[in-house]
């Protein structure tokens, strides 16, 4: 599916499903602003996008700083006159027993995974309302739908995300859609080494129909199609990416 011309904000944008996201808007035509704390990583970044014919801007932040986000979304609209899609993809998660959780703990997770969620929103809401539309796509959880094996901060904040979408999405409806994906246990640099374990493996196979872990691209596709005009009666929606697990 073509989104050809079209700019986009990508947040996590270094590696696993954030980067993938990125590659899969390029590779639709969009142009994409990546936002990650490593410059390296989207230097390396920039050239597979420039590869397929597409713009770049990187943009080296930590999205937890929340009274920069206004100005980054005011850069990227300078830098691509126009902007269309935000994708927050960054996300962080601190695993430990409930018991044992401190208020730093939850306060560093929900920082990333639902506050800075939120203020990028508003930004870029704002500026998508003031040019006439735009598509916002919140990375949510599984966790957040249902009760696994993740922490409790990051399934909470997950859950947060995904109401906090629900509710953007009545409130500027119709100029912006705003959908959250679910994705469950996909393979990522993050928590290969916990997959690669075989109890841990058997764990999400058992509870996975089709029988396989996900993988980036199988999110970033589904970021496409919501991000473009062929999901422009789609909005408000929380769509789990989980090879079956919550069917069960």
């Amino acid at each position: 599916m073509s989104t050809t011309g079209r700019v986009a904000i990508v947040t996590g944008a270094s590696r696993g499903i954030g980067r993938e996201i990125v590659l899969a808007l390029a590779a639709a035509g969009t142009d994409v602003a990546g936002v990650a704390r490593s410059a390296d990583a989207l230097a390396a970044l920039a050239a597979d996008v420039e590869g397929v014919g597409r713009r770049f801007l990187a943009v080296p932040a930590d999205v937890a700083k929340v009274d920069a986000l206004p100005g980054l979304v005011s850069q990227v609209r300078s830098w691509g006159g126009r902007l269309d899609v935000l994708v927050n993809a960054a996300g962080t998660i601190v695993r430990s027993d409930p018991l044992s959780i401190t208020p730093d703990d939850w306060d560093e997770v929900f920082a990333v995974n639902a506050r800075a969620a939120f203020f990028l929103c508003q930004a870029a809401g704002r500026q998508m309302l003031t040019d006439g539309g735009g598509a916002i796509v919140n990375v949510a959880s599984l966790a957040g739908h249902i009760t696994t094996g993740a922490s409790v901060p990051y399934s909470a904040s997950k859950a947060a995300l995904a109401q906090l979408s629900r509710v953007l999405a009545v409130r500027w409806a119709p100029q912006v859609r705003v959908n959250a994906v679910g994705p469950g246990y996909v393979r990522t640099d993050l928590n290969a080494a916990w997959l690669d374990t075989p109890e841990n493996h058997g764990y999400v196979l058992d509870h996975t129909p089709l029988g396989r872990v996900g993988q980036p691209a199988d999110v970033a596709e589904l970021v496409v199609f919501l991000a473009s005009p062929h999901a422009s009666y789609i909005t408000g929606q929380h769509i789990l990416i989980d090879g079956g697990w919550s069917a069960q």
